[in-house]
C-alpha cells in the first residue's frame, strides 16, 4: 500500500514537470519555425505572393514528412523490442520491419526530391538551389547550437 501511494505522489509531481516540459519543447520548435521562415523569405528574397505559395505547399510536404517520419519511428521501437527481447528472436519479423524502415526512408527521400522539382512554378532555379543549401546550412547550425546547449562535442 505505502508503494502504491509512493508511485502516486511520484507520479503526481512529474506529470506537470513533464507538462512543462512538453510546452517548452514546442514554444522552442515553434520559434525556430519562426526563425527559418524568416530567414529563408530573407534568403531567398521571396516576395509576398511566392510566399505564400511557397509556405502553402512546404507545409503539405512537411504533413507528408511527419507521417512517413512517425511510421519510422513506430518501426524502429518494434525493432528496438524484437532486439531487446528473449534469444528466441524472430528473425523473419526483424527482416520484414527492416525493409518497411528501409522502403520508407526512400519515400522520404523521393517526397523531398519531388517536393524541391514541384518548386519551378514558383521559385527559380537559382532560388531553389539557395533554398537547398539554406535547409542544409540551417540545419546544421540548429544542430550545433543544440549540442552546445547539451555540453556535446559539436562534431
Amino acid at each position: 500500500m505505502k508503494n502504491i501511494i509512493l508511485i502516486s505522489l511520484l507520479l503526481l509531481f512529474s506529470l506537470p514537470a513533464l507538462s512543462q516540459e512538453r510546452r517548452e519543447r514546442r514554444m522552442m520548435d515553434s520559434k525556430i519555425e519562426q526563425l527559418e521562415k524568416v530567414k529563408l523569405i530573407e534568403s531567398l528574397n521571396l516576395n509576398e505572393e511566392q510566399s505564400v505559395r511557397f509556405f502553402a505547399r512546404r507545409n503539405e510536404h512537411r504533413k507528408e514528412i511527419e507521417k512517413l517520419e512517425m511510421r519510422s519511428d513506430e518501426i524502429i521501437r518494434d525493432l528496438e523490442k524484437l532486439t531487446d527481447g528473449p534469444n528466441d528472436k524472430n528473425i523473419a519479423e526483424q527482416k520484414r520491419l527492416l525493409d518497411e524502415f528501409l522502403d520508407i526512408r526512400i519515400q522520404i527521400e523521393n517526397k523531398r526530391k519531388q517536393f524541391i522539382l514541384s518548386l519551378n512554378d514558383i521559385l527559380s532555379p537559382e532560388q531553389v538551389t539557395k533554398l537547398v543549401v539554406f535547409e542544409k546550412r540551417f540545419k546544421d547550425e540548429i544542430r550545433k547550437i543544440l549540442m552546445k546547449r547539451k555540453g556535446l562535442p559539436k562534431d
